[in-house]
């Protein structure tokens, strides 16, 4: 079942498309590329010679076509860094199975995974982990956190540290007559965690889990 979920999961996820321009105006930034496959509150990342930057997809400035999208930059990040230097981009990750294993006793299975969410409005995490290196050795607290998934690129890392990318752990339990299937039928694994994934994704989109916030008394603001 594992190898099932796993290969689904990241193979709907690993299509890259070429980005032919980016447009921006008063923060939200236009994407377009042909059949990039993305929807409204999706993860996404775009890369190139500027680098890598991860975001998720938003509806300000217009809907999601099949050919272009828009996100919302950071509150004082300029639009002249997206208009050039990005040329793919590509789904994030989204749902990572870390372990699975099978309980004869109740006929069940048990799923570890862990979900990956975007946020363009991130709470990045300090770097105050201890390290010891050097010779005789010595520990700083300069270490910065990583996935707990150990297939973590060094991109994927960064962008938890920086608090784009927001990791949770979850544990799924069920039948295992119902487990395995298509994420299409009600009660199987990935049906289950899917859905759970895109209603959370939805509300970071919308930044009503990102933090950060006050109350200035007239509106709520952020960063």
């Amino acid at each position: 079942m594992k190898r099932i979920f796993v290969l689904l999961i990241f193979a709907a996820l690993s299509q890259a498309a070429t980005v032919s321009s980016i447009t921006c105006n008063a923060q939200v930034a236009t994407v377009n590329a042909t059949a990039h496959g993305l929807i409204a509150s999706q993860g996404f990342s775009l890369s190139g010679t500027a680098g890598t930057y991860n975001s998720t997809v938003g509806t300000a400035g217009g809907n999601v076509t099949a050919n272009s999208f828009t996100f919302t930059l950071p509150t004082g990040t300029a639009c002249s860094g997206f208009t050039s230097g990005y040329t793919t981009v590509v789904p994030v990750k989204q749902i990572i199975d870390i372990s699975s294993s099978a309980n004869p006793a109740n006929a069940t299975v048990t799923l570890n995974y862990l979900y990956w969410f975007s946020t363009a409005y991130p709470n990045p995490l300090p770097c105050t982990l201890p390290v010891t290196s050097g010779t005789p050795p010595v520990t700083t607290n300069t270490g910065c956190p990583s996935s707990a998934w150990p297939g973590a690129s060094a991109a994927e890392n960064a962008a938890i540290v920086a608090g784009t990318t927001v990791e949770t752990y979850g544990q799924l339990t069920v039948p295992a007559a119902t487990a395995a299937g298509p994420d299409t039928t009600p009660g199987t694994v990935q049906y289950i965690v899917e859905h759970q994934y895109n209603s959370m994704q939805t509300g970071f989109a919308n930044f009503l889990l990102a933090g950060g916030f006050w109350w200035n008394g007239t509106a709520w603001a952020n960063h």
